[in-house]
């Protein structure tokens, strides 16, 4: 089982939205001048990488996403309720197949943190790992950009 980095931006992103608050807007890349509340903000992700093995490497991706709420402590709740889902499902996010049939696997992610960033705006942060092989993965070197677009399309066609 090998884990795409579309997977796991899925997984992750069908996570959140699966779990958030029935209303709760999503936004990707950028915020509107008049957004709506309650609501998610997904960052841009960004990657690093390290050398796993001789023939291996991993590529982190960390993902942040900001509860935008008109309060303070609602946008704390709705962050730290999400961290708190992700901690008691052992840091596990399930991966779907392209039909939307859970795949019977899952992502795991590293410890999820919050912390405030505005008014009314607190970021959940947590990564994972994708990990590639040379020889075999060259096309599973992802292009981030692509990967990202193709969630933020299967996320508007399902209105979210």
């Amino acid at each position: 089982m090998e884990i795409t980095l579309e997977q796991g931006l899925a997984a992750a992103v069908r996570y959140i939205q699966d779990h958030a608050v029935e209303g709760t807007k999503l936004y990707f890349d950028e915020i509107p001048e008049s957004f709506f509340v309650p609501s998610v903000y997904f960052q841009i992700p960004y990657t690093s990488g390290r050398k796993v093995t001789l023939r291996s490497y991993a590529v982190k991706t960390t993902l942040n996403c900001w509860f935008m709420e008109r309060y303070d402590w609602d946008a704390e709740a709705k962050a730290a309720d999400m961290r708190d889902m992700l901690l008691l499902d052992n840091c596990c996010i399930p991966v779907y197949e392209e039909n939307g049939t859970k795949a019977g696997y899952a992502v795991r992610v590293a410890e999820p943190e919050t912390r405030k960033i505005d008014e009314g705006i607190v970021q959940l942060s947590f990564s994972f790992e994708v990990y590639f092989y040379p020889g075999q993965s060259h096309e599973k070197m992802q292009r981030l950009y692509t990967a990202w677009n193709n969630i933020k399309r299967a996320v508007a066609q399902t209105g979210g």
